[in-house]
């Protein structure tokens, strides 16, 4: 990945369509870490909604004018401390109706951001202070942010953190059985989510250079559970082939955005039918055989 901008010439690729992807992977797997530990998130835009405007606000000269490198990650934490909230508030609840509250949630934040219009101008939207001067560094830093990431994930579901999850996810009555503080460990899960997504919105903001409240729209909530699904639910590596082959369909089919979605939504159907473990499982398979 990090060869291509020396190889591939096309502005497009280099400069919007591999770092969007990327950012689909951390936003992804933000998600599907929260599914790994038997949650699920309906409204997941609204922490991807909040560390964007968070940090661009802060950064922004008619405000704080602080660092945008400090405020990357002050967005994601303010995106992670709102999830902490929600969470201790939600915790307890099955993960469903965890669901429909985080979905209620993101309705709330779009909500508030657009009656702020004034004060912040979410519905015009603004560019956030940029990280870097030019997009090819740009692509380096989302990039290397894109796998310190997947890599903190990965180490965090094959620690005695992540047995905890799983052990949640297949049955919280026996893990409570086992020892496990099930509501300690899944708070913990949403707080590291929340966190993640906030930071997909802060780089998703420098690499659009600009940020609205359309960043809340239900679209950017359920596109992660897609990807996550069509991908394999709770691998690694789940989200990050999901990023790809949702982004490829969108790219091949853009302009045309009913078909779009009908293809999705059948690709997606035909994945939980024939591959309940997604692509991944079939890769894996494929890799054995070898």
């Amino acid at each position: 990945m990090a060869l291509i901008p020396l190889f591939i010439r096309d502005r497009y690729i280099v400069e919007s369509f591999i770092p969007i992807v990327l950012v689909y992977v951390i936003y992804s797997s933000s998600w599907n870490l929260l599914a790994y530990s038997g949650q699920a998130s309906l409204g997941h835009a609204a922490f991807l909604g909040i560390g964007g405007f968070a940090s661009a606000l802060l950064s922004s000269e008619r405000y704080w004018h602080i660092s945008p490198w400090f405020c990357m990650f002050l967005g994601s934490a303010i995106a992670s401390g709102i999830g902490f909230l929600i969470g201790l508030t939600c915790v307890r609840l099955r993960e469903w109706f965890l669901a429909m509250v985080t979905f209620g949630f993101a309705v709330i934040a779009q909500t508030v951001t657009t009656a702020l219009d004034k004060s912040i101008g979410g519905i015009l939207g603004f560019p956030p202070e940029p990280l870097v001067s030019s997009p090819i560094q740009l692509y380096y830093v989302i990039l290397a942010l894109t796998g310190a990431s997947v890599f903190f994930i990965y180490l965090i579901m094959k620690s005695k953190i992540g047995l905890a999850f799983n052990a949640i996810r297949e049955n919280e009555v026996e893990a409570k059985m086992m020892g496990v503080n099930t509501t300690k460990y899944k708070l913990l899960a949403f707080v590291i989510s929340t966190f993640f997504a906030g930071l997909a919105g802060v780089l998703q903001s420098q690499q659009a250079a600009f940020i609205d409240v359309e960043v809340y729209k239900a679209e950017n909530s359920f596109t992660p559970l897609v990807m996550s699904i069509i991908g394999g639910l709770g691998s690694i590596e789940g989200p990050i082939i999901g990023s790809v082959t949702i982004r490829f369909i969108d790219e091949l089919l853009y302009g045309v955005p009913v078909i779009k979605w009908i293809i999705n939504g059948v690709f997606l159907v035909s994945v939980v039918i024939f591959l309940p473990k997604g692509i991944s499982s079939l890769i894996r398979k494929a890799l054995k055989r070898k």
